[in-house]
């Protein structure tokens, strides 16, 4: 029976991708982008869950950022910082690889080299390993949820120490997982003597090593690495250049708005490339569609954009605010779940949902197309162009100057708060809020009392964001009068 079920799932996932572009748009390559380390509360059910919504909105592949949040034995200082990540106190990824594997997706497993989650966490033990900056000094700890130092990859050991990590992920956890994202990263180089411009040629010595390395053990295994290798273009932000090695046809590509401009002729030879941008999680319907248009614009294989959600507790002052620390992130701004319930079923979440489904389908939609759609899926047959205007305009509430890290003012009073005391909350933006408000009181007033779903979860959520203001958090704004 076993054997049977492993069968059919692995000659589903032969088909997905060929299907997916046959069937559905230009697209072989569909799914999200998932930094599974910096969501600690979701256990296997919520992530099988996560993988099935993909699945439901036509992808078969998920980027899913396991540095940080698996329990390596060889080098426990990776994860001492995320003890509370549900996966760290019971390892459950290849359980879950299993479950999407039997739904046709795909599962790659994303980490950075020499930075970011988990490896950053080395330098406690090893400070001799710091990369330095641009300034000759060794470099100040930075991060997301995970705060620490990027490291310096001329050093040997600092290439033991990677090699060690990524084949204790790939190999000893998780070697049913089809293939690596070596996600290169997007805020620090190393500046010392050895590095500076010849950075990316002491980074892909380790890329190429463990790609090897896993082509070997799986010869059609897919390994994403980012153009930086091979352009010789100024790196976005990092004031180093990349190398100009040779590219092997066996590799996939990344590029992102931010940090890996896309780049033509590298485009052309790879296995596939793929395009990632942040519109599912940050943006809204109309931002999701021009990412699905300049992805397909660029010739990519594949859209795999952000559907991030953050969990953790924040040690640190994250993205400069104070007002965040030791406060739990609240995914997609949701306040209103508890710590342990995924954002992605929520009626705000499904509008990006459906604008990913169909825009990644036929990126030329017209918009009034995609609004038919949500209506009918979120309202059913009595939906109205009413209901629909209302259900974005409340979305874009809940969007408006979010974050990664930080919900939108309107959900959040302590973010105004903050913002009053740092004295950046003008006349002008507490005349904004108050005005959003009366216009979410609107939408809670129209829609109470409703017997269709999706009206009624409308006056929740509004009710839920009236809530928040009582009277102390209203006179924050009213001051101004």
């Amino acid at each position: 029976m076993l054997a049977t079920r492993s069968l059919a799932a692995a000659l589903l996932l032969m088909t997905t991708a060929a299907s997916l572009r046959a069937a559905d748009g230009p697209f072989a390559v569909r799914g999200a982008y998932l930094t599974f380390m910096r969501m600690p509360t979701y256990d296997l059910a919520d992530w099988r869950r996560i993988v099935d919504g993909v699945r439901d909105d036509g992808g078969n592949t998920i980027l899913l950022w396991v540095g940080g949040g698996f329990r390596s034995q060889k080098h426990p200082i990776t994860w001492r910082y995320n003890q509370e990540h549900e996966n760290v106190r019971e390892d459950f990824v290849r359980d879950l690889i299993a479950h999407a594997h039997e739904r046709g997706v795909r599962v790659l497993l994303g980490f950075t080299p020499f930075g970011y989650d988990g490896v950053n966490q080395y330098a406690i033990e090893h400070p001799e390993l710091k990369a330095v900056g641009a300034d000759g000094k060794p470099v100040a700890a930075f991060g997301i949820g995970c705060w620490g130092w990027n490291l310096c990859p001329s050093k040997p050991e600092s290439q033991r120490f990677m090699l060690d990590y990524a084949r204790e992920m790939a190999f000893d956890f998780y070697p049913e997982a089809d293939g690596l994202l070596i996600e290169s990263s997007d805020y620090a180089a190393c500046h010392c003597a050895d590095c500076g411009d010849r950075y990316f040629d002491h980074e892909f010595a380790f890329v190429k090593a463990i790609s090897e390395e896993v082509w070997a053990r799986k010869p059609k295994a897919d390994v994403i690495v980012y153009p930086h290798y091979f352009s010789g273009a100024e790196v976005p932000g990092l004031g180093v250049k990349g190398a100009t090695f040779p590219f092997d046809p066996r590799w996939s590509l990344m590029f992102t708005p931010h940090s890996a401009p896309p780049e033509p002729s590298l485009i052309e030879k790879a296995r596939t490339s793929l395009w990632w941008d942040d519109s599912p999680a940050l943006r809204g319907p109309r931002e999701v569609r021009a990412g699905a248009r300049r992805a397909r614009d660029l010739g990519m294989d594949g859209y795999v954009p952000s559907r991030e959600a953050f969990t953790f507790v924040a040690d640190a002052a994250e993205e400069g605010q104070e007002w965040l620390r030791g406060k739990r992130q609240v995914p997609l701004g949701f306040g209103w779940l508890a710590p342990g319930d995924p954002p992605y079923d929520e009626l705000p979440a499904r509008v990006n949902r459906v604008a990913y489904r169909e825009f990644a389908r036929d990126p030329d939609l017209d918009f009034e197309a995609y609004r038919t759609i949500l209506g009918r899926e979120a309202f059913g047959p009595e939906s109205t162009p009413q209901d629909v205007d209302d259900l974005l305009e409340l979305q874009a509430f809940l969007n408006a100057e979010r974050t990664w890290c930080q919900p939108a003012p309107l959900a959040c009073p302590d973010r105004v708060r903050a913002t009053a005391g740092r004295g950046e909350l003008t006349p002008a933006r507490r005349a904004e809020y108050r005005a959003a408000l009366d216009r979410v009181a609107a939408l809670e007033s129209r829609h109470r009392g409703e017997r269709v779903d999706g009206r009624r979860e409308i006056a929740r959520i509004a009710r839920w964001i009236l809530d928040r203001w009582g009277e102390g958090e209203r006179k924050l704004l009213e001051s101004a009068r």
